[in-house]
């Protein structure tokens, strides 16, 4: 959970996560990383979580002292999921050029549900689903993230039973990828702008490198819009969104009247 009000550091100017649990907070009084104990036990060297100093069940890792430590296995983690993810592609690209056909279709429907009990799954496509249980998750299986996200992407999913779970929120990463690439995706999507501004909200340093290997064409912008209310799920959690729907509803309209239809031309005569 993110570490909300006061810190060893004084009340929090700023908090971003970024990746899973691991968060970079600005405080009145200092900078840097925050990562619950739980969580660093779980993924992080003895040495590291030995170096945290403990507060209220985080450890606090302070920027120009213990921070390049947790930082260090962030990226070396980083870079391991990259070169397997570079291997994975060349080994892909092999198989079609040997094969003379693309087969990701085929080998997508090999790809069993998640196993959540006590929780419903419901399809997007193969291995793609929303789970809901306590609460809505985004569930994509690694073989996808593998070939389709990037590791930034993955880092801000719980990787379980060969899937990676997102929150609702964070899920907001890993569809600004996939919406180029499968159209179920795009379709789940109920604003755009609300994704981006959710994206600039929460995961700034995501956008920042995101941008910075894309093109212009595909960056993310910089926008104001509604926070969380890109998926319908996240619309039907509040009462207070029905306002905010109306609105996400007629943007929609208006878009796809646009697609549609492209350009209104006057032709000079009253219908």
């Amino acid at each position: 959970m993110q570490p909300q009000g006061g810190t060893i550091w004084g009340n929090i100017n700023l908090c971003v996560e970024i990746a899973l649990n691991i968060y970079y907070i600005w405080g009145e009084n200092g900078e840097g990383i925050v990562i619950p104990k739980e969580h660093a036990e779980a993924n992080f060297s003895d040495k590291t979580v030995a170096a945290g100093k403990e507060s209220e069940g985080n450890l606090y890792y302070k920027k120009g002292d213990t921070m390049d430590m947790p930082l260090y296995e962030i990226l070396q983690k980083r870079a391991a999921m990259a070169r397997k993810m570079e291997i994975t592609t060349a080994n892909q690209m092999d198989t079609i050029r040997k094969s003379g056909q693309e087969m990701v279709s085929d080998f997508f429907q090999t790809m069993e549900p998640p196993k959540q009990e006590a929780a419903q799954v419901k399809a997007v496509r193969e291995g793609i689903y929303m789970v809901y249980g306590k609460e809505a998750q985004i569930a994509i299986h690694e073989q996808i993230a593998e070939y389709f996200l990037s590791p930034y992407a993955c880092e801000f999913g719980k990787n379980q039973d060969g899937y990676f779970y997102y929150s609702l929120q964070a899920g907001a990463v890993p569809l600004n990828e996939l919406k180029e690439i499968f159209p179920e995706c795009r379709q789940m999507l109920v604003s755009e702008e609300s994704l981006y501004a959710t994206i600039c909200q929460y995961y700034p340093t995501y956008r920042e490198g995101y941008n910075g290997i894309v093109g212009k064409d595909e960056q993310i912008p910089k926008i104001k819009a509604p926070l969380n209310l890109f998926l319908q799920e996240q619309l039907n959690q509040e009462p207070d969104n029905e306002g905010k729907k109306d609105v996400i509803e007629q943007e929609r309209e208006e878009k796809y009247e646009e697609e549609d239809y492209g350009e209104q031309v006057d032709y000079g005569f009253e219908r």
